[in-house]
């Protein structure tokens, strides 16, 4: 035997085995790093979910329906990519979102998310085709521009009980075709941006009202009441200011009574807040001087007057509006030497200063314009966040006229209510309020003179309108009662026990809610920035 084939069978085992144990080892090392790999990435992962400043504000129980917008993250990137929401832009010459006749509920009409601007998008719609709006009537100075340029619109915890609540069917789109914007992180939330005026504005369609504000070195805080909620506004020294926005819960859907839309037309929400009443088709706008300290003042009318005025033209201003086409109706304090004549009006006025009044006195000209702007007030279902010199001076001219005929009103509109319940339960007012309390509640409310319920108002601008039922949505914003001699305190006028016609009752109902109406800070936006994080 050669010494060859002595040692090849050991060898060639002994090769076998060394291959084999090579082909081991590479796979074992093609494990261990298919393994190392994996483990980096899951701990990539895992890390850069805890990196992640939005991983709790993507889903959507905090983002509600705009889960649908946010953008899309591929799977060859680490990071995702920054969630969005919508710009929400609303002034005098934009509407909301360029929309200027919109509906609005008392509660959302789809279930929001954490955040509370999708609350606040959920009680604002779409006009449905029964609503009062007017986009003819809105005078060419107001017309809505849609096409809004980026100088014009921002650069840019809920209730527990929510899951028991019932929902209005949501529109498809909703304001999901707004334009979109990146989401900022505060502290554990994500907000939006939105402006000043976009605030005022919402605060305006809304009813708002200011419940509280403190200010000191610390910071800025406010809260404002609303018909469909309340608004908080927080601003610490050397911080972002902040707003968030809590629904009502103390209101269901399904045992409210009331309809569940009302229309809103945001530039006349912005006029009255601003003190500036509009006639439609026609070139007059006149605004009104703000509340006086006590003293003896005349009433002054100044042709395109606006721009000298101090107050509300700064808001006109910041709401788009042109302050050189408005008129004024200037307070002048009066001197020693004027004397009164016959023919002018007294009103006597609540003044800055608790518990006093300030005395206004009307000369016959000054008298003819506040008959006009009493026949140009804008029709509303809602009672208005309004100018408080405007609201003033109107109520106490027209309360004497109002007097006569409050017994007459509250009896047509409780009558109205019993003899059409058919119509207001197609408008979807509740059956059994309907046949029960309605009618009593329209005629109490305008009994009581004045008063803060915007329920109120709803009831008695829906009896005025079973009575209005041929008339146009124009003729509903412009009537000629006023002008047709029903001056101050006159005493040639009717016993107010006569038949209220058609105009009549629209005129009327028009100074009731300005009775019912709050009075708002227009100057607010003194204690704001251009822009705030909605939360």
């Amino acid at each position: 035997m050669a010494p060859y084939d002595y040692w090849a069978p050991g060898l060639r085992k002994f090769l076998i085995f060394m291959d084999a144990a090579a082909t081991a080892a590479g796979w074992l090392s093609f494990l261990v790093t298919a393994v190392g790999l994996g483990s980096l990435i899951t701990q990539t992962s895992a890390i850069e979910e805890k990196l992640d400043p939005f991983l709790n504000s993507r889903g959507r129980e905090y983002l509600g329906s705009w889960v649908s917008r946010q953008p899309a993250s591929p799977r060859y990137r680490i990071k995702k990519p920054t969630p969005v929401g919508p710009v929400i832009f609303a002034r005098l010459v934009d509407g909301f979102c360029g929309r200027n006749a919109i509906d609005v509920t008392r509660l959302p009409a789809e279930r929001p998310g954490k955040a509370t601007w999708t609350a606040v998008l959920a009680i604002f719609h779409e006009p449905s085709p029964q609503s009062f709006h007017t986009d003819k009537s809105t005078d060419a100075k107001t017309s809505l521009t849609t096409e809004s340029t980026q100088s014009d619109v921002e650069k840019g915890s809920f209730p527990d009980d929510t899951k028991q609540r019932s929902f209005i069917s949501p529109q498809p789109e909703g304001w999901l075709s707004l334009k979109a914007q990146p989401l900022t992180r505060h502290g554990a939330t994500a907000c939006i941006t939105i402006s000043r005026t976009s605030l005022i504005t919402i605060l305006l369609i809304v009813n708002g009202r200011q419940m509280f504000r403190y200010s000191d070195a610390s910071g800025h805080r406010a809260s404002y009441a609303s018909y469909c909620g309340h608004f908080y506004i927080n601003w610490p020294l050397d911080g972002a200011a902040t707003i968030s926005f809590a629904s009502h819960d103390s209101h269901m859907i399904s045992t409210d009574v009331y309809p569940p839309r009302f229309p809103v037309r945001v530039d006349r929400c912005v006029q009255m807040a601003a003190g500036i009443v509009a006639s439609p088709g026609s070139e007059f706008q006149c605004a009104f001087a703000g509340r006086k300290e006590p003293g003896r003042w005349i009433l002054e009318y100044q042709q395109r007057g606006f721009p000298g005025a101090h107050g509300s033209r700064h808001l006109w201003n910041l709401m788009g509006g042109k302050v050189y086409e408005v008129d004024f109706l200037l307070a002048r304090r009066s001197t020693q030497d004027e004397t009164d004549e016959t023919e002018d009006v007294l009103l006597r006025l609540p003044s800055k200063e608790p518990h006093t009044d300030w005395v206004l006195r009307v000369p016959k000209k000054e008298e003819e314009i506040l008959l006009r702007a009493l026949d140009s007030l804008p029709w509303s279902s809602m009672s208005w966040s309004i100018h408080r010199g405007l609201r003033d001076i109107l109520i106490t001219y027209a309360k004497p006229t109002m007097n006569k005929y409050r017994a007459g009103l509250a009896a047509l509109l409780k009558s109205a209510v019993t003899r059409y319940p058919s119509r207001l339960i197609k408008d979807g007012w509740n059956r059994e309020f309907v046949h029960g309390s309605m009618g009593d509640i329209a005629a109490n409310s305008v009994m009581a003179g004045e008063g803060n319920s915007g329920d109120s108002v709803r009831v008695v601008t829906a009896a005025a309108l079973l009575l209005c039922d041929s008339i146009s949505h124009d003729e509903l914003d412009a009537t000629k009662f006023w002008s047709k001699g029903r001056k101050f305190n006159d005493d040639q006028q009717e016993s107010g026990m006569e038949e209220l016609d058609t105009a009549a009752v629209i005129a009327l109902t028009k100074v009731f809610v300005l009775e019912w109406s709050v009075e708002f800070d227009y100057q607010m936006y003194h204690d704001l920035p251009p822009e705030l994080l909605f939360r």
